[in-house]
């Protein structure tokens, strides 16, 4: 059981102009880790009709030949363009969900046939739930499987009376199809039969503006309109129906019971809207219709490849608001997946860039749970994102990272791919930081317990003795200015420069 060290490709797009003709095309991308001193590559896909290159497969095949293999990092809004279908696989937006597993196969077809030994993907970089309500969305819905909402809720007879009775779902349609709320509609009718001097049966009264809100809600969720926020409406009525059903996701993911009417305050949305996401990429890789939406899983399958995913990389202003994004749900979520292909990738600077401790969210990961990491990106944690600087040998960010690392070996990751995304930075000692990484990682030596050499220095080396000797010089530093006797600066050897009027030229020698 061992790990493989990497580094990514880089960009066309991010890359000088002296430098790009180096990307221009896959296999170019992938020969990067042999120019670098390693013998694995992450390509950087920036664009789907990248797959479609001029003799991709017969060129790849000579380069996996020459003993470099790759894996792949899939399509990205945070690679700058436009908006990625494949990071949409947790909208409940039907042409949203069509396409985003669509663009799910054409990765995984596109990996596997030039030999990819993962894909790795952000799965959610659609629009933060909080901020919803602040976006005009198609209102044609569908559930976790992709099947319309309304067909759903037609199904769930029980899931339809309970929406149509919550004024924080009713408020989102309520322009389109009425100025009152469910309430406000009964009372309205009763006071007109009142006016109207008629006999009231309240009984009868709820029911037919129970019935009228049921027609508002099923029409809006198919109909091809505009609305604030639409997709608020899906998320809730699946959060809903999770909890009812006791669905695993909602207990491994929230693990308690939310009241309906906190689902919709702020600060209870970060406790659920995992589970709701994480259940929409799910039901891409469990689909019910396999016509409609291919099965990824056998796709994986048939070319013996990993699919990852990874924690989005957070953007100022919208720290932590990304709809799924800690590796403990992640990993949760493939395990409940239910494939030995898939698995999660931590990125070390992705989750400080989410406005999470790394510490913290690997001491939340089980022990035992950790094995379904199968990347982890190895970047030192900065807010400056995304940052992607060299990791210097000898340095408190190599040190630091091995820590992290080895916290994630005594839970689990004991073997897999370690990368080092470099961006358009340069990687100086990095490689050799991270071959020390891997050697020492292997040895099970603790943090606590690294060797000199961990750090690129023997003990009988010169850097050592020159240490020694300063702190020899400057032992007595301390009582400087606290003597009664008068004070001479003399170094072990330096009394006769002192004595020459040499002493400058003797500090700037004395460690050659």
């Amino acid at each position: 059981m061992v790990y493989v060290i990497g580094v990514s490709s880089g960009m066309f797009m991010a890359a000088e102009q002296s430098e790009k003709p180096r990307y221009m095309t896959i296999p170019r991308k992938i020969f990067t880790g042999g120019l670098e001193g390693v013998n694995f590559t992450q390509i950087d896909i920036e664009s789907i009709t990248e797959f479609m290159e001029p003799h991709l497969e017969k060129e790849t095949k000579k380069i996996k030949e020459a003993g470099i293999k790759f894996g792949v990092h899939g399509e990205s809004y945070a690679m700058g363009g436009a908006e990625r279908p494949i990071g949409m696989l947790d909208s409940a937006i039907e042409i949203e969900y069509i396409h985003a597993h669509e663009r799910l196969i054409q990765h995984i077809e596109g990996c596997g046939k030039i030999g990819a030994e993962f894909v790795n993907i952000h799965p959610s970089e659609t629009v933060p739930f909080i901020r919803l309500g602040t976006h005009l969305q198609p209102t044609t819905l569908v559930d976790f499987s992709g099947k319309p909402l309304k067909k759903f809720l037609e199904e769930n007879n029980d899931i339809l009376n309970w929406a149509i009775e919550q004024e924080f779902i009713s408020s989102i349609f309520m322009h389109r199809a009425t100025s009152l709320t469910l309430k406000q509609l009964i009372k309205a009718k009763e006071e007109e039969l009142k006016e109207e001097k008629k006999e009231v049966d309240k009984g009868e009264i709820e029911k037919s503006a129970k019935e009228t809100f049921k027609r508002y809600l099923l029409n809006l969720v198919s109909s091809s309109d505009l609305t604030y926020g639409s997709e608020r409406i899906a998320y809730y009525i699946i959060a809903k129906w999770m909890q009812d059903n006791g669905d695993a996701l909602w207990k491994s993911i929230v693990g308690k019971h939310i009241k309906d009417e906190d689902l919709e305050k702020p600060n209870k949305m970060k406790e659920w809207v995992p589970a709701v996401s994480a259940k929409y990429i799910w039901g891409h890789f469990n689909p019910k219709d396999t016509k409609k939406f291919p099965d990824p899983k056998k796709l994986l399958e048939k070319y013996k490849m990993y699919f990852v995913f990874e924690t989005g990389m957070g953007s100022p202003g919208i720290e932590g608001m990304q709809r799924f994004s800690k590796p403990k749900d992640m990993i949760f979520m493939c395990k409940i997946i239910g494939s030995k292909w898939v698995g999660a990738c931590l990125d070390f600077e992705h989750v400080l860039s989410q406005n999470m401790s790394p510490e913290k969210e690997i001491e939340a990961i089980p022990y035992g749970m950790a094995n379904i990491l199968k990347v982890c990106h190895i970047g030192f944690p900065t807010p400056h994102t995304p940052a992607h600087m060299p990791i210097p040998l000898g340095s408190s960010e190599q040190y630091y990272l091995y820590e992290r690392l080895f916290e994630l070996r005594k839970k689990g990751f004991k073997d897999g791919w370690i990368i080092f995304e470099r961006g358009s930075s340069p990687r100086e000692d990095t490689i050799l930081a991270m071959r020390l990484i891997k050697e020492f990682l292997e040895k099970d030596v603790l943090p606590k317990q690294l060797p000199l050499s961990f750090f690129g220095m023997k003990p009988e080396g010169p850097e050592i003795k020159r240490q020694e000797l300063a702190i020899k010089e400057h032992a007595l530093d301390p009582l400087k200015g606290m003597l009664a006797v008068p004070e001479e600066e003399y170094t072990f050897l330096s009394k006769a420069a002192i004595e020459k009027g040499k002493a400058e030229e003797w500090k700037k020698e004395k460690y050659r």
